[in-house]
């Protein structure tokens, strides 16, 4: 079916949000404070980045080659830490 990648993807990426959340818990629980690059990777997830950067090719039928291609990858992280940056509260 078209589009089965990108449903793995929003599937994979919505398991790390989850996992993430409570990864933040924990972290808030012990009081556990992040070096910058820990924080932007968990705040990835937390943001549940992966999951919605998923959306974005749904309907285009891309297969999986492409979408785990590296520049894809490399594109896709730029992404989502310029949108968990400018979206820290």
């Amino acid at each position: 079916m078209p589009g089965d990648a990108c449903v793995d993807h929003f599937i994979k990426g919505f398991d790390a949000y989850m996992r993430s959340m409570i990864q933040e818990a924990e972290d808030q629980e012990t009081k556990r404070v992040r070096a910058v690059n820990d924080y932007l990777r968990l705040r990835r997830e937390t943001f549940g980045a992966q999951a919605t950067m998923s959306f974005l090719s749904f309907g285009l039928g891309l297969p999986e080659q492409v979408l785990s291609h590296p520049v894809m990858q490399t594109a896709t992280l730029a992404a989502m830490d310029l949108l968990c940056i400018i979206n820290v509260s």
